[in-house]
Order: C-alpha cells, then structure tokens, then sequence
C-alpha cells in the first residue's frame, strides 16, 4: 500500500524520514509558532503546561519508544557526576574507569557519552542500563516538565530527532493556529 503522507489512523506521523523531512519544511512556521506561544498565546504558563501534559500523554500511550531509539542512535547523551557513580557501579567499575572508557568532555566543560550510538543501546532499541540510566535519559524529551514555554526553541530542535516530540508540537500548532500575520526569523 502506498504511503500517502498523511498522519495515521491516530492521528500521528511516524516514520522518522518523513518526520525529519517534515522538521526542516516547516522550520519558519515552526519559529513563528515558538514566538506566539512564547508571547502572544493567551494562556498562562500553568495552563499551557496543562495542555502539553495532556497531548504529551495521548501521543506517548500511542508511540512504543522501543520501536524508535532515534534519541539514543542520535543524541550525544549528557552525563554528570552522579550518572557516571550509579553507572560505573551497576557495571562494577570504578568511575576512573568508568569516565576512560565512555566519557569525554566537550570544550564547555560538559560531559557526554563518547559513543553515538549510545554504547548502551541494544539492537532491540532497548537500553543494557535503562535502570540506572542518565537523568538526561530519563527526562528526555522534555515534554513533562513545567514551563513548556522556557523549552520551545529545544522541542524545534527535538521534532526531527523524536516522533513524540513531532506529534505533540503538530497538535499544539493545530490546537493553537498562529494569526496570519506573525513575522519572527530563526534565532542566531
């Protein structure tokens, strides 16, 4: 059967190509529908919260992460020193050598998994440590916490890495239409 390039039967568009191709046409309007939910949507922080917890939670009880793992094929995975201590003894190294086998640090200070994929990812799309994954993993992608607004220039960048994230941005655009007449460039 022919893909038509409509959503699915859910509502929901899928299939990561089309996703990422979808993510860059719909990069201007993507910027103007930031500026409006950042400044011009009549809505207070706590009740557009209300509602991205609410599309957020209808998307994910549709999307199975498992049959995705883009985050983890994709994302340099941002580590801190507690990740590194839960990781390092669930697989009974010591941190030393835990940070000299899977953890550099970027020219910012910030460490990150050095492997892309993430070196824990199994070809099942499942995680060796999900338990004791980092808390970058565990909050990605972001959707759940308060103060959606603060976020949105990161839920852009997210749309063509994760079907949930694209999925809930699409129904919060289709949700709140942006008026005709909002000119905003993409941030420098």
């Amino acid at each position: 059967m022919k893909n038509s390039g409509l959503p699915d039967a859910a509502g929901l568009i899928r299939e990561l190509p089309r996703i990422r191709r979808y993510a860059r046409q719909n990069e201007e309007t993507d910027y103007r529908f930031r500026e409006y939910l950042k400044v011009r949507l009549p809505l207070s922080n706590a009740e557009l919260d209300g509602v991205v917890t609410e599309l957020t939670a209808d998307v994910w009880g549709q999307i199975d992460c498992l049959t995705c793992g883009n985050c983890c094929k994709t994302l340099q995975i941002v580590v801190d020193d507690r990740d590194i201590a839960r990781l390092a003894r669930r697989l009974g190294a010591s941190a030393k050598a835990f940070t000299e086998q899977y953890v550099g640090v970027a020219p910012d200070g910030v460490k990150h998994f050095l492997s892309t994929p993430c070196s824990f990812l199994g070809e099942d799309n499942r995680c060796a440590v999900y338990d004791d994954r980092p808390q970058a993993c565990r909050d990605f992608p972001y959707l759940q916490d308060r103060n959606f607004r603060s976020r949105t220039l990161m839920m852009i960048e997210s749309c063509a890495t994760c079907p949930i994230v694209f999925n809930v941005w699409d129904r919060l655009k289709k949700r709140f239409p942006i008026p005709a007449k909002t000119n905003v460039k993409k941030p420098r």
